[in-house]
């Protein structure tokens, strides 16, 4: 079951890079016509390839729902991190232009260190309970790091430190909210009754808000490292749910500790190497 529920994460991954990256060329070129948030907003929904991209994004969410459903947060929910791989490519296809060393090498540290990450937690699969109060309280300071995330993104100049603030505010509003629906999904297979709970409104206030802070991370012009800065603090915080609010347990031996601190350097390498490379580009173009 819980090879299923990977496949069924890494597959969604897939659709939803593909997704992404569709709506990254939309929202750049909706931005760059100028007005106001509402205006941008009402471009994108009213274009075919931002609407396709829209259509790919959710059929990689509802994939990544079962996998949620049938596996426990920290293991699905870091296994999504493959998109990014796949974001790349896909970038580098509907740019017609080769994948950049600099952004494959980066990209590749990026999905490794998340992988080790994985595979340092224990796999002990837990059905997930979540009270009311616990629950309001979670949703309630994840918008308000969504909040500050997007505030820093305003305070910010370069356009690589915007990419980072409001790929983090939708990474983290999206991980917790993954780990709410991994609540949702596990009691809907005992009573399908179960969705209509006051915790799915959570969620799609969670959902929206991220998406948000996702579409204003791809005007940016820094695709990967906006995609990347999603796809590590999405499953950062989404696992970070699983262990510290779910009772989803953490490793037991040094070995694995060491593992995960090795694996977060690894990321950080390949967070630095994305910048660097985007930096180079934006060199290039000005001389």
């Amino acid at each position: 079951m819980l090879a299923f529920a990977v496949a069924m994460a890494v597959t969604g991954a897939m659709f939803i890079a593909v997704g992404s990256a569709l709506q990254e060329r939309v929202a750049v070129r909706s931005w760059a016509l100028g007005g106001g948030q509402l205006r941008f907003f009402g471009r994108l929904v009213k274009q075919p390839r931002w609407l396709l991209g829209a259509a790919f994004a959710a059929a990689g969410v509802a994939l990544h729902v079962v996998a949620l459903s049938l596996g426990p947060v920290s293991i699905i929910q870091p296994s999504g991190t493959t998109g990014l791989l796949f974001a790349v490519i896909t970038k580098a296809v509907l740019d017609r232009r080769r994948i950049r060393l600099p952004e494959l090498a980066g990209s590749v540290a990026i999905v490794v260190g998340l992988i080790g990450l994985v595979l340092a937690l224990p796999h002990t699969p837990k059905d997930p309970m979540l009270s009311l109060p616990p629950a309001l309280l979670l949703t309630v300071v994840t918008l308000g790091l969504n909040a500050a995330a997007m505030a820093v993104s305003w305070l910010v100049f370069t356009g690589s430190a915007k990419a980072i603030a409001l790929g983090f505010a939708a990474g983290v509003t999206f991980g917790v909210g993954s780990a709410l629906v991994g609540v949702v999904g596990h009691r809907a297979l005992a009573d399908p009754a179960a969705v209509l709970d006051w915790l799915t409104l959570a969620i799609v206030v969670l959902l929206s808000i991220g998406g948000i802070a996702q579409q204003h991370a791809y005007r940016m012009r820094r695709f990967a490292l906006a995609f990347a800065m999603l796809e590590i603090s999405d499953p950062v915080a989404a696992s970070s749910v699983g262990v510290l609010v779910l009772g989803e347990p953490m490793p037991e031996t040094a070995l694995r500790t060491a593992s995960m601190g090795l694996s977060a350097a690894v990321i950080v390498v390949g967070v630095v190497v994305l910048v660097r490379s985007y930096a180079a580009v934006n060199v290039a173009e000005k001389s």
